[in-house]
């Protein structure tokens, strides 16, 4: 037996017909399409401060305290034609070089010793709690009191700058190497600087 809905005589049944609807999804204007791009607005926020450094430097009118934006970028421009920036780059990238060499060495030294002796690891675990908080910046004056003016003063506070961050990663990462590895390598005889270079180093990376 079908059973059929009960339909009561108040309710009046009608079928409505099909509504219009309009685009469900509407494009957006190409403002806000560029807009919603980050590099789109950081380039617009560059193009601000840009405007407002030229119309502050122009009203200004003290080239030597604060020059404008189209003369600073004509000074740069004139600067790296005539081969005084690419020069002075240069130095700079020598002493960059050379600092971080040299504390990269000292960190491998370190680190070296903290592996493979107790005394090494009590070292630099003291040393680094000397001077890893201490910023570089605060070496300087000393700095230029040891060494003076010059290369040796900048080298000196780039070394302290890699030379404990180095060491302490190195050395977390040597620490984190499986007793597996370290047994096999110390079972072919491996010790100080080989068991490093053949074991830990090669361990230690990703």
């Amino acid at each position: 037996m079908k059973l059929e809905p009960v339909i009561r005589p108040e309710y009046v049944r009608t079928t409505l017909p099909p509504v219009k609807t309009g685009a469900v999804e509407a494009p957006l204007p190409l403002f806000q399409r560029l807009f919603a791009h980050a590099i789109v607005r950081r380039a617009l926020v560059l193009v601000a401060l840009a405007i407002v450094w030229e119309i502050y430097g122009r009203w200004l009118d003290n080239p030597l305290i604060f020059p404008s934006f189209t003369e600073t970028l004509q000074a740069l421009w004139d600067n790296v034609i005539n081969g005084r920036i690419p020069d002075r780059l240069m130095v700079s990238m020598r002493i960059l070089v050379m600092g971080y060499a040299l504390g990269i060495a000292l960190a491998a030294i370190f680190t070296t010793l903290a592996v493979s002796t107790r005394i090494g690891t009590d070292l630099l675990s003291t040393l680094t709690a000397m001077f890893n908080p201490m910023p570089a910046i605060a070496l300087l004056p000393l700095a230029l009191l040891w060494f003076g003016l010059g290369v040796p003063s900048l080298i000196f506070v780039i070394v302290h700058s890699v030379l404990w961050a180095v060491a302490l990663n190195a050395h977390a990462g040597f620490l984190a190497v499986s007793e597996t590895q370290r047994m096999a390598g110390q079972t072919f005889g491996l010790r100080g600087l080989r068991f490093v270079v053949q074991i830990l180093i090669p361990a230690a990376f990703p």
